[in-house]
């Protein structure tokens, strides 16, 4: 009788043994990540965007991830600032625009570029200088060499 137990024993640990080599070349490899950006600009392929990480957009030749457009978005609102200096409702939107994050909340105003004055400073095209209202000097009120900003036209 032990010699039953113990032949029965051994076959339930070769069972066991084997349940763990499963043949596994049917099973597909994970898939491979893509490396994007570096000093190369190497670009992902369509439907995907390159992923720098948040806070990562004004790192010189930064190496992102290429990560697959979202298709669809939840609406829930929570702002974060792209790499592009716009604003997206969540991380969502702006990954299915192709954008890394700045970071979280929404992106500060951009800053007028200044135009006019005694230096005669042009505004790109598109543009025109008009009088900045956020200084002390108003061409309307006879001041001389007052500086503007470009607003576009």
């Amino acid at each position: 009788m032990p010699y039953k137990l113990i032949v029965s024993f051994i076959g339930c640990c070769f069972t066991l043994a084997l349940a763990g080599c499963e043949d596994k070349s049917n099973t597909p490899p994970p898939p491979k990540t893509e490396i994007c950006g570096t000093i190369k600009g190497i670009s992902c392929p369509t439907g995907q965007y390159c992923d720098f990480g948040v806070g990562q957009c004004k790192v010189a030749d930064a190496q992102g991830t290429c990560k697959t457009r979202p298709d669809v978005c939840t609406r829930e609102f929570r702002p974060v600032c792209g790499c592009d200096g716009k604003t997206y409702g969540n991380a969502c939107t702006a990954a299915a625009a192709g954008v890394s994050i700045d970071h979280e909340g929404e992106c500060a105003p951009a800053n007028p570029q200044a135009c006019g004055g005694i230096a005669g400073t042009q505004c790109p095209e598109g543009q025109s200088c008009v009088d900045d209202p956020t200084d002390s000097c108003d061409p309307a009120q006879g001041g001389a060499d007052c500086g503007g900003i470009c607003k576009s036209q």
